[in-house]
């Protein structure tokens, strides 16, 4: 998971130059303790079962589903459903074979010694063969990184790319929101609705003006 880790670093630093840091604060994301919760599991078994297979077995798989439901209930921002695909893919590849298969001259190709990868002490972790299951998903993208190379797999790749994904577009500050023109109406009656009622002439009722008239006769006679 190197690249994820690389993207990451280099995402967050890309928002910090823009100064758009703040704006992934206001990301709506959901159930951040399953992640919390993953990170323990993972860190609590290898410092307590450090040679325990099926402790890393067991830890491997309530960490993924831990991190599935956080992906789950985080679908609709940017870039976790890549996450989740790529999620797929290592789980779908890991389960065909019992193992993530490791692509032995990927890892020429990135620098890292045979000896490094130590396959055969590594119960979730095995050579790339001509046996392997899905050996398109498996660990055989070199990643020459100065100072640490890895070989990752697609899924690893995509995951990274999502991660990258959500920085990237969770600290665009929203556009606001354009002003809506006031009808013309609106404006005659604001601006001008006094002079024109000024500028109405008057209406006389020519019944009331007539009897009017006829009583202040009768009254003079």
């Amino acid at each position: 998971m190197v690249i994820v880790v690389l993207v990451a670093v280099v995402a967050a630093t890309v928002v910090a130059a823009t100064g758009h840091a703040r704006q992934l604060a206001t990301l709506p994301v959901r159930a951040v303790r399953l992640l919390v919760a993953a990170a323990l599991v993972q860190v609590g078994t290898a410092a307590l079962m450090p040679g325990s297979e099926v402790g890393r077995s067991v830890a491997l798989v309530v960490s993924v589903l831990l991190v599935g439901l956080f992906l789950v209930g985080n679908a609709r921002l940017p870039g976790v459903p890549l996450v989740a695909v790529g999620l797929l893919c290592n789980v779908v590849v890991v389960v065909g074979n019992g193992a993530m298969p490791v692509s032995l001259d990927a890892a020429a190709r990135a620098g890292v010694p045979t000896a490094r990868l130590d396959l055969d002490a590594d119960p979730l972790r095995e050579p790339l063969t001509d046996r392997t299951r899905l050996p398109l998903l498996a660990d055989r993208v070199a990643v020459p990184a100065p100072g640490w190379p890895q070989v990752t797999s697609v899924g690893d790749v995509l995951a990274a790319a999502g991660v990258g994904l959500l920085l990237l577009a969770g600290s665009v500050p929203p556009e606001p929101e354009p002003r809506r023109p006031l009808p013309r109406h609106a404006h005659a009656t604001g601006r001008h609705g006094a002079r024109d009622r000024r500028a109405q002439p008057v209406r006389v009722d020519r019944r009331t003006a007539s009897a009017s008239e006829s009583t202040t006769r009768g009254s003079y006679s």
